[in-house]
């Protein structure tokens, strides 16, 4: 897990008060998922500065509809849940329509396994942030999350095909930056090993 949470947080006592919107209670549940948060915010965001705003706004949204979580299910899971559709609408409010392009098939890009296997996970993470906003979404939202391309064009409002074209594109400028990042970087890190 990318973070680690007090053991000693008593969640249901926490998400009660929450409820009840008692400040102490946000701020347990701020403290404890702020860096859970953060981190999947980093994977849409240029920048730790825009993942903060996304986190905030996604923390605004879980006290608003907190009422709404089933307390039978995993809390982790609904919180992960908001964070992403918080970052989505993120980038809904500040995309370009520009950076689109529409094909009924994209092509495929070589495998880069050998390349990701050589990074720590806060590389990769500044790699896929380097992305443009609209490839960065769709690659996070299909390979990170799961989600499907119907899923993923439905989210933000795009062709289908749009989806499929960006994620190529993602893929092939992700290939070109982690060469670069691997030919650039694999003299500092010769020094650690």
């Amino acid at each position: 897990m990318l973070f680690r949470r007090s053991k000693s947080l008593a969640l249901p006592e926490v998400i009660e008060g929450c409820r009840r919107e008692k400040p102490a209670a946000q701020k347990q549940l701020f403290e404890a998922y702020y860096s859970f948060g953060v981190n999947i915010c980093l994977r849409y965001a240029a920048t730790r500065e825009e993942a903060e705003e996304m986190f905030d706004d996604g923390f605004l949204r879980v006290l608003n509809k907190i009422s709404y979580y089933d307390s039978d299910q995993p809390f982790d899971a609904w919180f992960r849940t908001v964070m992403v559709h918080s970052a989505i609408d993120h980038y809904r409010r500040n995309k370009s329509p520009l950076v689109y392009a529409d094909i009924d098939e994209a092509y495929e890009v070589g495998e880069t396994d050998a390349l990701l296997e050589r990074l720590a996970a806060d590389e990769i993470l500044a790699v896929v942030q380097q992305l443009p906003p609209a490839y960065r979404t769709v690659f996070s939202l299909h390979v990170v999350d799961g989600y499907s391309h119907p899923e993923i064009a439905q989210m933000l409002g795009i062709h289908e095909g749009t989806s499929r074209s960006n994620l190529a594109k993602a893929r092939q400028k992700l290939q070109e930056l982690l060469i670069e990042w691997t030919s650039t970087n694999s003299v500092n890190r010769r020094n650690y090993v």
